[in-house]
C-alpha cells in the first residue's frame, strides 16, 4: 500500500519537475529582449531552482530510494545504475546551467550588442545551451532506464 502511494508521489513529483524545467527553458529561450528583462528573468529561473526543481529532485531521490528499499531491489542492476547516473549528470548541468546564467547577467552588454562583452555574453548563452542539452539527454537517459527494467 505504501509503495503505490509513493510510486503515485514519485510520478506527481516527476511531472513537476519537468513542468517547472520546461517552463524555465522557455522564459530563458524568450529572456533576450532586452538587458532589464533579461536580468529579471533571470532571476525568476534562479528562484524557480531554488523553491521548485532542488526540493522536488530531492523529494525524487528520496521517493526513488525509499520505494526501491521496499522492493528490496539490488542497487547493482544496470536500470538502478543508470538513472543514478542520469540524476547525478541532471543535477550538475542543471547548476553548470544556473552557474553560467549568473555570469552571462553580470556580463556588460554593449549599446550594439558586439565588442568583447558581447562576445562573452554569446559564448555564455551557448555554454548555457550545451548545459540544458546534457540535462535533457540525462533526463531521457533516467526514462530510458527506468521504463525497460526487468521485472
Amino acid at each position: 500500500m505504501i509503495y503505490n502511494f509513493l510510486k503515485i508521489l514519485h510520478i506527481f513529483s516527476a511531472t513537476l519537475l519537468l513542468t517547472s524545467i520546461a517552463y524555465s527553458f522557455l522564459i530563458w529561450r524568450d529572456r533576450y529582449s532586452s538587458p532589464r528583462v533579461g536580468a529579471i528573468i533571470s532571476s525568476r529561473i534562479q528562484t524557480q531552482t531554488w523553491v521548485i526543481i532542488l526540493p522536488v529532485a530531492l523529494f525524487q531521490m528520496a521517493t526513488g530510494f525509499t520505494m526501491l528499499s521496499l522492493q528490496e531491489d539490488d542497487l547493482s542492476q544496470l536500470w538502478i545504475v543508470g538513472s543514478i547516473i542520469g540524476f547525478i549528470v541532471f543535477i550538475a548541468s542543471w547548476f553548470s546551467f544556473i552557474y553560467f546564467l549568473l555570469l552571462a547577467q553580470q556580463v556588460p552588454i554593449d549599446s550594439d550588442g558586439y565588442g568583447t562583452a558581447g562576445e562573452r555574453y554569446k559564448w555564455f548563452r551557448r555554454v548555457q545551451s550545451f548545459m540544458l542539452m546534457i540535462s535533457a539527454a540525462a533526463l531521457l537517459t533516467m526514462i530510458f532506464f527506468m521504463s525497460n527494467k526487468v521485472a
